[in-house]
């Protein structure tokens, strides 16, 4: 029973299983950063439109 002795395709699994791992992080901390900007962006374009309407009036 040479199969069950034979391990090489184990490295391979391992770094399948770790790319895996750091991908399903990578999406993840992306998309909080993404949501995190995008407030950022937001309050600064209303805070440039409520500048902008003030000097008009």
């Amino acid at each position: 029973m040479n199969l069950l002795k034979d391990e090489s395709g184990q490295g391979l699994t391992e770094y399948l299983v770790l790319l895996i791992l750091i991908a399903v992080a990578s999406i993840t901390i992306v998309t909080q950063m993404g949501g995190a900007v995008q407030n950022r962006f937001r309050a600064a374009k209303e805070k440039i439109q409520s500048l902008s309407v003030n000097s008009d009036g």
